[in-house]
């Protein structure tokens, strides 16, 4: 059996242990991003040109940064309102490159008329077998019937090819959140529910070191009374009763005063409509609110003991300060409106 000690000593270490897997997902979002930066702004640094890329055999070309500079380029299909399949070409091979639809104007103008060539940069992707049969269609014409066929595709285009974009977006911060950059987003929920898990672990376990400092007279004394043979512990909620408070040690140490509280009652939790849990609700004289002693309702066992539980706790409330006021009515929250009310004019 547990002393009160232990008690709060356990759920103080529970605290602590979310406060530690709250630091260990910060690590990891910054391990997540900080690789994916890296693939992001180095990968211009280790980008090949495309036809290098085509030309190796025996391992996985897709995926890869790579770069071409083209003589120019036509587009034979469309996927949508997203991708423009183009054929690009330099002075010795064609290739199949796709372009975002919204950016063909940018890379329109990139060919101001001159003879220079113009590098797209991007990843190597298979291209799509729809595509290549529109390819071999578009290049018959411009050429010869008969020219290309699905049996010399990838002699004449490649078995890879350009997925193009703009430099920013393949380099850039903006590709920090594209499709190639798969590491950035799980990292940036790491990073958020780290600093939610740390945050709540490190106020809790604060809430508990105050409770246990020496210099804090309040504390020592709801300390003293806690440890004290009358103190009442109600483990499904994780609540004390003792001599002159209400104590929840769950996420923290939060004390309410009997002599305090103006209005108690049993709230009813729910999730998408069914019965989830309930809590009491501690109304104190100065306005606050206090939401403490969660117990489970799901099954009949669990909702039998909280209820009972909760009903124990509000007729301490009742004994320990007559004046409280008991259950949820209209009566009784019309006087706790009228409390505020006389509060804010103060």
């Amino acid at each position: 059996m547990n002393t009160n000690s232990e008690i709060l000593q356990k759920e103080r270490r529970k605290l602590s242990i979310l406060m530690y897997i709250g630091i260990a997902l910060l690590v990891l979002a910054l391990a997540l991003v900080s690789t994916a930066a890296i693939q992001v702004f180095g990968g211009k640094k280790n980008a090949e040109h495309l036809n290098d890329v085509i030309v190796r055999e025996g391992e996985d070309k897709t995926g890869l940064p790579a770069y071409a500079d083209f003589d120019g380029y036509f587009q034979f299909a469309s996927y949508g309102d997203e991708l423009g399949y183009y054929i690009a070409y330099d002075q010795d091979y064609f290739y199949i490159i796709s372009i975002p639809e919204k950016d063909y104007e940018y890379f329109e103008k990139q060919f101001d008329g001159s003879d220079n060539s113009v590098r797209f940069w991007g990843y190597t992707e298979k291209v799509p077998y729809e595509a290549k049969s529109y390819a071999i269609d578009a290049l018959n014409e411009e050429m010869e019937e008969g020219f290309v066929d699905f049996g010399n595709f990838d002699d004449i285009f490649g078995d890879v090819m350009l997925a193009a974009d703009k430099e920013s977006n393949v380099f850039g911060i903006k590709a920090m959140f594209g499709q190639k950059a798969h590491l950035t987003v799980p990292g940036l929920f790491c990073a958020l529910f780290g600093i939610i898990l740390f945050l709540i672990g490190r106020s809790g376990v604060k809430k508990f070191d105050q409770l246990f400092d020496s210099a804090n007279l309040n504390g020592q004394r709801i300390l003293s009374e806690i440890n004290s043979g009358s103190a009442k512990w109600f483990d499904d909620l994780r609540v004390f009763q003792t001599d002159h408070y209400i104590v929840n040690v769950r996420g923290g140490v939060t004390a309410v005063a009997f002599s305090e509280i103006f209005w108690a009652y049993v709230t009813r939790h729910r999730t998408n409509g069914i019965q989830d849990y309930n809590f009491l609700t501690l109304c104190t004289k100065d306005g606050g609110r206090i939401n403490c002693g969660n117990g489970r309702t799901a099954g009949k066992k669990h909702r039998a003991r909280t209820e009972e539980e909760h009903t124990a706790l509000l007729e301490v409330i009742s004994q320990k300060n007559p004046e409280a006021l008991i259950g949820f009515t209209k009566e009784n929250s019309d006087a706790f409106t009228a409390l505020c009310k006389q509060l804010k004019q103060k």
